[in-house]
């Protein structure tokens, strides 16, 4: 890969900043300003090492896609190329979405570059190779489905002893190279290593690995062992891809930033590297599933620079929304008011406040607060929200406990920020709710092939499959020459994702479910039956036979007002699974961990604490969840509390931050004046 010659990165020049303008839609002006002192010009034409902090609705990754689509129009270099990772492939689908049809977005798309996410790249470049070169196959690397297999083979006596002791198949987690699973708590002491217990979890780990099934985060402890083994692999890396772009970084991982750190910067000759993110954003070691990054932290102050003002919304939102930020950066809301066709928002953003009696009331109240606030075309073309921090249902009390106290009909399967469906049917689901934010049909065909590849992996192992980025294409693929198959997969594609024809249990167990069979069994040549395979294939208890309007509403987690004709539609779910989006009008709910949360934050929401001011790292956590949340409107932000949060005094001084406050009813909201 190495041929000698030094790289030389394509200069930025200023006649390709209008024309990335026209390409993606947007003002000539829009990254230079009317004055050209706009802090996103200078950062458009860097291509040095940079850390970009950019605030909530500063456009990060649209200047990102136009810093990626000049570079694609240049590049000379048939060999070495742009490596941009990320947590999910948002960038990418940008690309996709903005620059597909164009010559330099095909050319981002395909080698040398490499457009997707962080896991994609350690699989691909790293840990996928190092494995197959030690003789395991690789057939499915998916959490649940290794841990299962792997939970089965320990035998009787092992598992019931771990259970006693309140374990599970997650236990099965991979830790080291000789398949060690790290220190288990056994009473006063760890589980010795030598034990038959631990020997037996090690045995069903391999065995797991012979077979060829991994979880995803094993994958950075097989890529740091090929570093170990092999340093020069960093090296090829480096001189594979000479620049490096990383967005959301805020969220990255220790695990991540350790690896990606040792991969491109550690040492002597480290690549060019622009990180994008927002600390104060960094939400997802809230939710478990990362946390926080110590090796190689971002920003270095060094390389800092900071895009502080946001193009989302207006100043209103960003007085209400700074002082929840760990660290306030003076938010300034750029967005013009009084733009023609467009209702008047200001003043107008509101707290509802509800007892116990009148939860189910709130997104009516709130829907009808929209009614009143936009006009009928705003309504239509709009995108309203309600999220909250909790979705998924644990407990009953301490109301509101989860979103589902709001709304019984709420399915906190599809409401997460990244879908991983345990059946057929919560796939499909997930395509339409992710397509109802896009509008575009193909997330809908994409979860169907996914699950439909998931389907073949399931029930039958060993059958060789590829690991192609076109799901749908590589079905067809897998169908050519079937043509039973194909039709009845192209039929049911159409059915399901043109025609958006609603999924009952009836249809599903009826006429649905024998065809995804059929198709599974066309790509393998086998049957297609077992104990996964039907649990798979089950209809489920997330969504319960429903017809009519329960069943749509079911179906999409969208709220509709009014019930009888309706006129607004508010999709409602976790706050993580709209991180990164803006919307018209979002209402932050009320949920619970421990304690409420809005009500642990009101000193923030009164304006008397601003950014850590008195806040242990679990509020730290709480603060920004919610800033998150606060900062997605454009034009209007709304939050529901109890109304024993607040007293008299308190409603008063939220009135004088600019907050309209009203009592929830089941007549629509009672404005306190």
């Amino acid at each position: 890969m190495n041929d000698g010659t030094a790289f030389t990165a394509p200069e930025i020049v200023d006649t390709a900043i209008p024309w990335v303008c026209g390409v993606l839609g947007l003002p000539a002006t829009a990254f230079s300003g009317p004055d050209g002192q706009d802090p996103r010009l200078p950062v458009l034409k860097s291509l040095a090492t940079l850390d970009i902090e950019a605030c909530p609705g500063s456009g990060k990754t649209t200047l990102l896609v136009a810093k990626l689509a000049i570079l694609g129009g240049q590049w000379a270099d048939l060999r070495r190329g742009l490596c941009v990772l990320s947590h999910t492939n948002v960038a990418r689908r940008e690309i996709e979405h903005t620059l597909g049809s164009t010559a330099e977005g095909q050319r981002l798309l395909s080698y040398p570059h490499f457009i997707g996410t962080i896991h994609g790249f350690v699989n691909e470049f790293l840990a996928i190779p190092w494995l197959r070169s030690k003789g395991y196959p690789i057939e499915m690397i998916d959490d649940e489905v290794a841990q299962r297999r792997r939970w089965r083979k320990l035998p009787h006596a092992i598992r019931s002893g771990l259970k006693k002791r309140r374990y599970d198949q997650r236990i099965l987690r991979i830790q080291d190279t000789e398949f060690g699973v790290g220190k288990i708590k056994w009473g006063k002491v760890p589980l010795g290593e030598g034990t038959p217990t631990y020997q037996a979890l090690i045995k069903a780990c391999r065995e797991s690995a012979q077979e060829g099934y991994f979880c995803h985060d094993e994958m950075f402890l097989w890529a740091h062992d090929l570093i170990d083994k092999s340093p020069e692999v960093t090296s090829f890396l480096r001189m594979r891809f000479p620049v490096l772009f990383v967005d959301e970084v805020q969220d990255n991982s220790e695990q991540q930033s350790n690896l990606l750190h040792r991969v491109f910067m550690e040492g002597n000759d480290p690549i060019v590297r622009q990180r994008y993110g927002d600390t104060n954003q960094a939400i997802y070691q809230y939710a478990g599933q990362t946390e926080t990054a110590t090796t190689d932290p971002f920003p270095v102050p060094a390389v800092r620079t900071d895009i502080p003002d946001s193009l989302r919304f207006g100043q209103e939102i960003a007085d209400l929304a700074d002082p929840l930020a760990l660290e306030p950066q003076d938010l300034q809301g750029k967005r013009q008011d009084g733009i023609e066709g467009e209702s008047d928002t200001t003043g107008k953003h509101a707290i509802f406040l509800f007892d116990d009696e009148r939860i189910s009331n709130v997104l009516e109240n709130f829907a009808a607060y929209l009614a009143e606030v936009f006009s009928a075309n705003e309504l239509r073309d709009g995108k309203f929200t309600a999220v909250g921090a909790v979705h998924r249902p644990v407990a009953n009390d301490k109301l509101p406990r989860h979103i589902g106290h709001y709304w019984s009909e709420y399915d906190y399967d599809i409401g997460r920020a990244d879908p991983q469906p345990q059946t057929f049917v919560l796939y499909v689901s997930a395509g339409c709710r992710l397509s109802q934010d896009s509008g575009e049909t193909h997330a809908v065909v994409d979860k169907i092939a996914e699950a439909v590849i998931r389907l073949v992996r399931i029930s039958n192992p060993t059958f060789s499959m590829g690991r192609k980025r076109h799901k749908h294409r590589y079905v067809l693929e897998l169908l050519d020459g079937k043509d039973a198959g194909k039709t009845a997969y192209i039929n049911m594609v159409r059915a399901l994702a043109v025609d958006r024809v609603k999924l009952t249990e009836n249809a599903w167990t009826d006429n649905w479910r024998p065809v995804v069979t059929q198709i599974a069994q066309e790509i393998t040549g086998a049957a297609v039956d077992g104990e996964d395979v039907a649990a798979f294939l089950s209809w489920g208890d997330a969504q319960p036979a429903a017809t009519g309007e329960e069943q749509r509403n079911r179906s999409d987690n969208i709220f509709r007002y009014p019930r009888d004709n309706p006129t607004v539609s508010v999709r409602v779910g976790s706050i993580h699974s709209v991180k990164g989006e803006t919307h018209t009008a979002t209402l932050v709910l009320e949920t619970f961990y421990k304690v409420h949360h809005l009500k642990t934050l009101k000193p923030w929401l009164l304006g008397d604490c601003a950014g850590t001011e008195g806040a242990n790292a679990t509020l730290q956590a709480r603060l920004k969840l919610h800033y998150v949340a606060m900062t997605r409107p454009a034009r209007l932000l709304c939050i529901a509390m109890r109304h024993d949060s607040v007293d008299e005094d308190e409603i008063t001084k939220l009135r004088g931050r600019g907050w309209r406050v009203a009592r929830v009813t089941g007549d629509g909201p009672e404005w306190i004046h």
